[in-house]
């Protein structure tokens, strides 16, 4: 087998081992939306130690693919990856195609959920901001804004 086969197929098991990391850091915000709104600080932490690990894991991989994109003579980035998917045997085309479109599927779900998440920690700073002004009013004056 080539060095460009062996790359091809490197990138295609860390693309399947990138899919199972989203789908559980999915399920990680998911509980991290949860732990929030009952505002179970300790757990949080440690939910956020996991997430962190995840975080590292897949910004460790991106630099592994963007690696080994640059030495397949392939621009980094969904183009891409399509035309190097494109030169692939008719046979790969399907699979390898849906499990790219399934892990940018997979990325945008966590990046709503934790948008979402940063939203709802926002909010209820706010609101715990209001409420200790509340009790102070003489404090108006310096409510952050």
């Amino acid at each position: 087998m080539s060095n460009a086969s062996l790359r091809v197929k490197q990138l295609i098991q860390d693309m399947i081992g990138d899919r199972k990391y989203y789908v559980e850091l999915n399920e990680l915000l998911e509980k991290q939306r949860l732990l929030i709104i009952a505002r179970q600080t300790a757990e949080l932490d440690a939910l956020n130690a996991q997430l962190i690990e995840i975080y590292q894991y897949l910004s460790r991989s991106a630099q592994q693919r963007h690696t080994l994109l640059q030495q397949l003579g392939v621009p980094s980035g969904p183009q891409g990856i399509k035309a190097l998917f494109a030169k692939l045997p008719a046979s790969h085309h399907s699979k390898v195609n849906a499990l790219w479109e399934d892990l940018e599927r997979q990325a945008n779900r966590c990046h709503s959920a934790n948008e979402s998440n940063g939203i709802l920690l926002n909010m209820q700073q706010e609101i715990l901001m209001n409420l200790i002004n509340t009790s102070e009013p003489e404090n108006w004056l310096y409510q952050q804004v």
